[in-house]
């Protein structure tokens, strides 16, 4: 595949493969992919080592085909990643990306919004980060162009709709969060293999291992992680593979950061090895009524809908925004409760401080 080659070769030398795994090359591949494949009686789980072999090898071994990576993603999907193998997986990622210059600011949170975007309802999360980045707290939002299996509207495509430089290099980046509170980065920057393989992704239909790997890249080291999951098959085997020492889940809308109005969202923090839940129930904060946030596919029409709300205007999006960012300030131990981050929200939508944030952006364009 020329582009997954093209790519690889510019990044050759990211790419710290062991002296096994040189010999081998995609005799390697299959013999790790075997473990897991060959039936119910003989396969068994990789080691948080052999997880690490054969994500380097999928992402730097020119030699490993298409067709076993398909294998090795499909087979994973049905036998589904435990925590040690996702954990295996993180750390090639991180040892085959580009590091990136870390942003001189106290109290970095990385925020993982999914990659896929949102496919049936506004994407707030993206305003709700901007509101964020007003109230103090340096965030960067990482993310990349055309991510199955929702293909839904991501983070890249719609800060690029509202007028944001959503492709800067990482020295940029670094230098927006310093000055904005605020960056985000295009992965393709500084983990260009990765990006590399999402057309084959779109073959398979389903999410795969890649869906959650990429969350938890953390690419700046930040000390303080929050990332959306849905399906709570995840959740519980998520403590020991977060990737900061303060690191939150959230099960919110469509999988992503957002507190629902009207209705109760589990959050989790990771605790000495253990996952600790945490139920917020929207009524105790005077948001009982369920509200409906449905639209479509269409990256102007969340701008628009986003753009009112940085602007000032009140309703149901406004509603989801202030909810979410006052757990998240909470969860960030930057206000004493839930209700003080909620009225630390509105204050800078209302004042059109989040408005600013998305506005200083532009100097680094």
């Amino acid at each position: 595949m020329l582009v997954r080659s093209v790519a690889r070769n510019r990044v050759a030398g990211a790419c710290r493969l062991s002296t096994y795994i040189r010999d081998k090359k995609s005799e390697a591949f299959r013999d790790l992919l075997r473990i897991i494949g060959r039936g119910r009686k003989l396969q068994r789980d990789y080691t948080r080592e052999e997880a690490r072999e054969i994500m380097h090898l999928m992402l730097c071994d020119d030699a490993v085909s298409d067709a076993q990576i398909g294998s090795f993603l499909v087979t994973m999907r049905v036998k589904e990643e435990t925590s040690e193998e996702i954990a295996g997986f993180v750390d090639a990622v991180r040892e085959v990306m580009q590091p990136i210059p870390r942003p001189q600011v106290e109290g970095l949170v990385d925020i993982a919004l999914p990659y896929n975007g949102k496919s049936r309802n506004l994407q707030t999360g993206v305003a709700a980060l901007l509101v964020l980045a007003a109230a103090g707290v340096p965030v960067l939002v990482h993310g990349a162009d055309h991510v199955p299996t929702k293909n839904g509207i991501a983070v890249l495509n719609l800060l690029r709709t509202l007028g944001y430089p959503a492709d800067l290099p990482p020295e940029q980046v670094a230098r927006s969060i310093e000055q904005t509170n605020f960056g985000v980065l295009n992965i393709e920057h500084v983990l260009p293999q990765w990006t590399a393989l999402t057309p084959l992704r779109h073959h398979f239909g389903v999410r795969t291992l890649m869906n959650t790997v990429e969350k938890l890249i953390n690419p700046a080291d930040a000390p303080h992680h929050i990332s959306g999951f849905y399906h709570s098959s995840y959740l519980l085997r998520m403590a020991t593979c977060l990737p900061a020492p303060d690191s939150w889940i959230t099960q919110g809308d469509e999988g992503s950061i957002d507190m629902r109005p009207g209705k109760k969202t589990r959050v989790y923090q990771a605790v000495a090895g253990d996952m600790v839940e945490h139920m917020i129930d929207a009524a105790e904060y005077d948001y009982p009524d369920e509200v409906d946030l449905s639209m479509p596919v269409d990256p102007n029409a969340h701008a628009d809908a986003l753009r009112k709300v940085l602007e000032g205007e009140t309703g149901p999006a406004y509603d989801q925004i202030v909810l979410t960012v006052g757990v998240l300030l909470w969860m960030l131990q930057r206000v004493t409760d839930i209700q003080a981050g909620i009225a630390v929200a509105k204050e800078q939508l209302d004042s059109q401080k989040a408005l600013a944030v998305l506005r200083q952006a532009h100097q680094f364009a």
